[in-house]
């Protein structure tokens, strides 16, 4: 215990591996601070959206639109939506009229919606189809209940019971059709499950550079196994009673410990238990890795152009996995410890 009480003293008197450590930790704060927002508008379009009517059916509209991931919506006045639309933050205005409910429960769904967009807006018809996707249900609902009313004059269900009804067999896996259409190229073997968005490409690229900072802070802290080396120190230190081996042990373990908040601030930075254990699994990894390498070369020079290699290479090799699973690439990318870290950390 003693040796690894004298490990944390070392390295907190360590003064490049201390200046590692802030640049560290303020690096990981300011993601922390802009992951969220920042992920969410990068993975979806922008648009504005001025709600005219407070009926219950346009209600349900924008809560479906709020829950669409390709849409980032901003809710303003009209004219601040001109604003941002004539400054470019926004693509396009979505304008719920007056007397939607009333419209689409008489079925008379003419002009429902009006579009405001710039004159080289390219993608107001996209949008429009994702929208009507989201109109279609009630609209249909209202209309299917007319027809159902009419049919069956007696012993008919209310409009909220009929509602109800309909709303279980949507939700029944027994009555529900799954319709999905997979492009496959003939050249990628695997095809990838996942629906793949901006903001999991950005999540994945922030994940990157968390695994290159934690790999950093490892191969920095171990540099001063080398730095006794070359001074002599660790031969004094082989001198202390006890066996090599927990020496050995209490020394990794003192850089973990001196590393340990970093990783777990990491793992905070997506929000989940099993990113705190993902990303302590992967500094408990890599303290190894640069404690075996510093201990082996003993000589400065010689770990440092090893962990260069070691810091740069893994990097690089996670980076690339991100998009290799989306074009296609060798299947031992997947396999490295950045990419694994990063898959786990991004489901």
């Amino acid at each position: 215990m003693s040796r690894f009480i004298l490990r944390l003293k070392i390295c907190l008197k360590d003064r490049t591996a201390g200046i590692c450590y802030v640049i560290s930790a303020v690096v990981m704060l300011c993601l922390l601070l802009g992951l969220s927002s920042a992920s969410e508008e990068r993975s979806a379009v922008p648009i504005g959206l001025y709600v005219a009517d407070d009926s219950e059916e346009a209600t349900l509209l924008v809560e479906q639109m709020r829950k669409t991931p390709s849409l980032y919506i901003y809710e303003k006045s009209l004219d601040e939506l001109k604003e941002l639309l004539l400054d470019g933050y926004i693509d396009s205005i979505y304008v719920v009229e007056e007397g939607y409910g009333a419209r689409v429960r008489s079925t008379d769904i003419k002009g429902l919606i009006t579009v405001i967009s710039g004159k080289d807006d390219q993608t107001s018809v996209m949008i429009s189809d994702i929208i009507a996707g989201d109109m279609m249900y009630e609209i249909c609902l209202n209309k299917s209940y007319r027809l159902y009313a009419d049919t069956l004059e007696t012993n008919a269900l209310d409009k909220d019971q009929y509602s109800a009804y309909i709303r279980e067999l949507y939700d029944s896996n027994e009555f529900s059709f799954n319709f999905a259409t997979v492009y496959k190229d003939p050249k990628v073997k695997k095809i990838e499950e996942r629906q793949v968005t901006n903001g999991m490409i950005y999540e994945q690229m922030i994940a990157g550079m968390l695994a290159m900072l934690l790999c950093l802070m490892a191969f920095v802290s171990c540099n001063c196994f080398c730095v006794e080396y070359e001074k002599g120190v660790a031969y004094r230190l082989k001198e202390l009673p006890g066996s090599r081996i927990p020496k050995e042990i209490m020394d990794f373990f003192g850089i973990f410990m001196y590393t340990l908040p970093l990783s777990i601030v990491a793992g905070i930075l997506f929000s989940e238990v099993y990113a705190v254990m993902a990303s302590v699994a992967y500094l408990l990894i890599m303290c190894a890795l640069c404690t075996f390498i510093s201990k082996t070369a003993k000589k400065t020079e010689s770990y440092q152009l090893v962990g260069a290699v070691l810091v740069i290479g893994l990097g690089i090799l996670g980076f690339v996995s991100v998009f290799a699973g989306i074009i296609g690439g060798p299947d031992f990318l997947r396999y490295t410890t950045n990419a694994i870290y990063i898959n786990l950390l991004v489901k």
